[in-house]
């Protein structure tokens, strides 16, 4: 025999041993509880590279490598299950949802994955799985409660208005406080750019975006966590990752529901008797006669309810499709949304059409490709309501109640020929005539591609693209009583940001104890926006709100901003034995809306944690994981326009000949608000983390804020934008979780979490700043805080009310006014549950609230006390004055007795300060999951029937609509600064909702 035979000989025996040696085996997973098959379901062979996953069947199919002895299956949410290989070739495994599945858990962070028990920096993750189905037109709500140091709030219920969120307390005075969000990637246009902010909800750039679409969300809270996004992380960062496609068939869902919505609560107001028969208590008690007002006519039986006129029952409609599926080389998802909201005011509504693909193709072993695209519009129909006289609500509630809204002809009346001084226009005209509407694009795109080096190091680049459109129309009919003749505002706004992103990310175990990984990324953005503006007054017909048809352009105005990110990060993690735990940042941001001086930040950070359970000194089998967190880290703030630098106006125009004139002087020094932050956590579990306890005490303490500082009058201005002053938000962060009962039919899962927080101004240029009419900057004292007259309470032997007078100069005024608390909430929190039997799911959901105070200036409205203006009574007034009022000596009351003048009543004063204190069953849903024997008959794959209430109760001292209300929300600075105020802002909707999901 040839040698080269002998050589191929044995070439072919030694591919025998092989294979011989090799095992295959297959088996099907599937859902202990329901007996469902799983697709997706991760089936590896520990210490190998062999792995696969199940197919849509629930099926899989793998080669053993030799001496293996046993599989592991993992899927997010489930308890991972490891089985031992023995002498059978087909395996059939349950699998487990609960608590115990936790550290396992691979969770997102920045640029990245990790281990859940290799986490040394304060994240919490949130899969949409796990929250009860969304009815609301944006995310946000969903998150309410549900995880420590991040406070959410509702300022309205008009449909698509603007959603507040803080992590770990307000961190800036003139920049934003509200979180980054990072969709896909994408870091996504998340502010107010409304031109219509007068005295109207903003509305809320995350409705664009569809919550079906969301597969989890990741909160980075502390700096460890955030400072890979360096000057834009001081406010904690919010990753939202959507779906994406599985290797096997293609699966369709389908999710519809149908809401029905009321309001909640509202304050009472008198009937026509009630309200004639008070102000003539009032006159009598003035020495004015019983029947003084004896001339309001209620003979003819009018006893309008005002609520009823302008309130409705809110009809909401969505429909949710999406089909996803794949190969091994390619997978895909591609969904679409429809979303009709019906506001609980009239007048008031929102829709939304969306749609988005994403794809992922494996070229070979080396290299990935992929997209997203998303497009969405929608349109926002609002009315003029919170913080403006003519608003909706605080007309109603001034309103007479022996007026109709409409006269014998069937046109609208007019509140000057009737009996009260407040009402300004008939609050229904001002729902359907006026115009406030808003229309919005969105696309966001993204392709990527991914290069395999080395089995153990990968290179990431992806191109990003967001576009954004605002187009929007508001228009005063004339012949109202706010225009005699018209008034009209158009206004566009467009805004382009793209985004390059490079990464190299390696991930390397060495031997048993060894565990490190690192990122390198260079990133490139830039953003730019154009905007306009006109206005226009005298309209011959109301049939048209064109700027074109005005008889004067009072206004007009365009503009473009520009401005440029650069930045260079790193990260390093470093495991060993698994169980101390290293993790350090660095990031270098460049940005052009800064001072030529000061376009750099540094933003370094730290992390280290002790798995004290894994120590050989432990002995505790009751304790499954004792971890010891610390870290440290500076982020930066630079969420402010664009216009900070220097600038000039070209329309100098002098003696008609035009002209370029300075317009803002530059600080070639400006920079970031910077903000370092200290956590020290624990997480716990018990039981096979049946138990989950995480605790953090941080401190967060914010340094440079921009403000307006004061120059000399020799440079042309009056102030300048400096980095002076400073904030501290400090606090301790509780969370608890527990699968109380884990048996095969029956499950309960409960979940507390509680928020401490002391938010303190620090330092300021200008101390004891006042802002707008009830607020008060000052050191020492939180950033909102209120600035009012203080209310002594009711004299029980005059029945007169009384004010502290401060400057003893015998006279109730603004001079009187003094610090009187804080409105930002010193603890919050919420208590979910999940209780499942056999095919059923209920699910109750908590949230509460506290420690601060709210302004309701609408009482001055309604709470008058009888007080008359121009010789009538100055609005109608509310059930609970009627029964409350002083009426005889040595009575204890709040409040004071009706008298027509006006010493009862100061309308910036503590008489109409609130506790705002809630506790609110924010959720309560029921599912009822289908057999599959009998669903699969009719040729689907799931199908599930729920019913949802939300807002179902409140408890609460507040005598408003709601007591997360808040008027001042147009701006960043007013989220910061002006919180607590309620002038006629609409309430939270109580809210029924029919639904149902299936696959097939």
């Amino acid at each position: 025999m040839k040698l080269t035979n002998k050589i191929k000989l044995i070439i072919v025996l030694l591919s025998c041993i092989t294979t011989y040696a090799q095992k295959t085996i297959k088996g099907t997973v599937t859902d202990k509880q329901s007996n469902i098959p799983m697709v997706g379901v991760n089936v590896i062979v520990p210490n190998s590279k062999a792995s696969t996953i199940t197919d849509f069947d629930g099926k899989f199919q793998l080669q053993i490598p030799e001496n293996s002895t046993s599989i592991e299956f993992s899927y997010i949410g489930y308890q991972t299950q490891k089985v031992t290989i023995d002498e059978k070739s087909n395996y059939t495994i349950s699998m487990t949802s609960g608590q115990g599945q936790s550290l396992d858990e691979v969770v997102i962070i920045g640029y990245g994955t990790q281990s859940k028990k290799d986490v040394s920096s304060s994240i919490q993750s949130i899969k949409t799985k796990d929250l009860p189905q969304g009815t609301s037109s944006s995310f946000e709500n969903s998150l309410q409660g549900q995880t420590p140091g991040v406070n959410i709030s509702s300022s309205s219920a008009t449909p698509g208005s603007a959603v507040s969120v803080n992590i770990r307390g307000v961190s800036s005075i003139s920049a934003s406080s509200q979180p980054l969000y990072i969709i896909d990637g994408i870091p996504i246009v998340s502010r107010n750019n409304s031109a219509l902010n007068a005295n109207i909800q903003p509305v809320n750039p995350l409705a664009d975006l569809t919550p079906n679409d969301i597969e989890s969300f990741t909160v980075l809270k502390d700096a460890a966590a955030a400072a890979i996004y360096g000057s834009r992380g001081a406010n904690g960062v919010i990753l939202i990752t959507t779906k994406r496609g599985k290797t096997g068939k293609s699966i369709v869902d389908v999710n519809y529901y149908t809401s029905f919505a009321e309001i909640s609560k509202y304050p009472k107001m008198v009937d026509s008797e009630k309200f004639k028969k008070f102000f003539n208590t009032a006159a009598e008690f003035d020495g004015l006669g019983s029947d003084y007002f004896d001339w309001i006519d209620t003979s003819k039986g009018i006893n309008t309810n005002i609520y009823d006129e302008i309130f409705r029952v809110g009809v909401t409609q969505n429909l949710d499709l999406s089909v996803k599926g794949g190969s091994e080389k390619t997978s895909y998802y591609l969904s679409g949304n429809y979303y009709n909201q019906e506001g609980i005011q009239i007048g008031q509504g929102f829709k939304r059409l969306s749609a988005r693909m994403n794809l992922d193709h494996n070229i070979n072993e080396k290299f990935k490709i992929g997209n997203t695209f998303f497009i969405t519009r929608s349109n926002h129909q609002r009315t003029i309501g919170e913080n403006d006289e003519y608003g909706v609500v605080i007309n109603a509630q001034g309103w007479d109640p022996t007026e109709p809204i409409y006269d014998e002809n069937g046109k609208y009346t007019n509140p000057f020929k009737y009996n009260t001084w407040w009402p300004l226009e008939n609050p229904v005209q001002i729902a359907k005539e006026y115009k406030n509407t808003s229309q919005s694009t969105r696309v966001q795109g993204t392709a990527y591609v991914e290069w395999k080096i080395i089995p153990d190091l990968k290179f990431k680049s992806a191109f990003s693209l967001e576009y954004y459109n605002l187009v929007e129309d508001s228009y005063v009919p004339s012949g109202t009583n706010k225009s005699k003749t018209g008034e009209g505002i158009f206004a566009t706004y467009e805004e382009t940001n793209w985004l390059v992103e490079n990464t190299l990310n390696y991930n390397k175990q060495f031997g048993e104890k060894h565990n490190f990984g690192a990122i390198l990324g260079w990133t490139i953005q830039e953003n730019e926006t154009r905007f306009s503006d006109q206005s226009g007054v005298g309209y011959a017909t109301n049939t048209t709100s064109s700027i074109s048809a005005a008889s004067i352009i009072i206004a007009s105005t365009s503009g473009k901003n520009q401005y440029g990110l650069q930045s260079f990060f790193g990260r390093a993690n470093y495991v060993y034995d698994d169980k101390y735990i290293a993790s350090f940042t660095v990031r270098a941001d460049g940005s052009s809306r800064f001072g030529e001086n000061n376009q750099y930040g540094y933003f370094p950070s730290g992390s280290l944690a002790w798995r004290v359970n894994k120590e050989k000194f432990f002995k505790s089998e009751s304790i499954s994981d004792f971890k010891i967190r610390a870290s440290y880290g500076l982020t930066g703030n630079q969420e402010i326009g664009s216009n900070w630098r220097g600038t000039y106006t070209l329309n100098a125009n002098y003696n008609g000949v035009p002209g370029i004139a300075p317009n803002r002087l530059e600080n070639p020094d400006l920079g970031w608000e910077k903000t370092k932050q200290l956590d020290i956590g624990l997480d716990f579990g018990l039981f096979k983390n049946r138990i989950t306890l995480t605790a953090d005490y941080f401190n967060k303490q914010t340094d440079d804020l921009l403000l307006q500082a004061k120059v000399s009058g020799l440079t042309g201005f009056n102030s300048v934008y400096q980095n002076v002053g400073a904030i501290e938000n400090k606090g301790f962060e509780f969370g608890i979780n527990a699968a109380v009962f884990d048996g095969d039919d029956f499950k309960w899962n409960t979940g507390v979490n509680l928020t401490l927080l002391d938010n303190k101004i620090k330092k300021l240029i200008n101390d004891g700043e006042e802002v707008g009419r009830n607020h008060i900057l000052k050191e020492g004292q939180e950033v909102s805080t209120l600035y009012l007259i203080k209310f002594l309470g009711v004299d029980p032997q005059t029945g007169d009310a009384k004010f502290d007078d401060i400057n003893k100069d015998g006279i109730i005024d603004f001079s009187d006014r003094q610090m009187v608390g804080g409105a930002l909430p010193t603890y919050f929190g919420g208590w979910s549950n999940n209780f499942s039997y056999k095919g059923f799911t209920l699910t109750a959901n908590f949230v509460f609230s506290g420690g601060n105070k709210i302004f309701n200036q609408s009482r001055h409205v309604y709470d008058n006390y009888g007080y008359t203006k121009s010789g009538i009574p100055y609005s109608n007034i509310s059930e609970r004055v009627y029964d409350n009022y002083w009426r005889t000596p040595g009575q204890i009351t709040d409040v004071p007795r009706p008298s027509t003048k006006d010493g009862q009543m100061q309308r910036f004063s503590t008489q109409f300060l609130e506790d705002g204190d809630y506790i609110r069953l924010k959720t309560l849903s029921l599912a009822y999951k289908l057999p599959s024997n009998v669903i699969r008959k009719i040729g689907l794959n799931s199908l599930s029937l729920y019913i949802q209430a939300q807002n179902v109760f409140t408890i609460t001292d507040y005598l408003g609509f709601d007591p997360e209300v808040s008027t001042n929300t147009s701006s960043q600075e007013d989220l910061n600064i002006l919180q607590g105020e309620d002038f006629g802002t609409l309430g939270q909707a109580r809210t029924f909702t029919l639904g149902l999901s299936t696959t097939f």
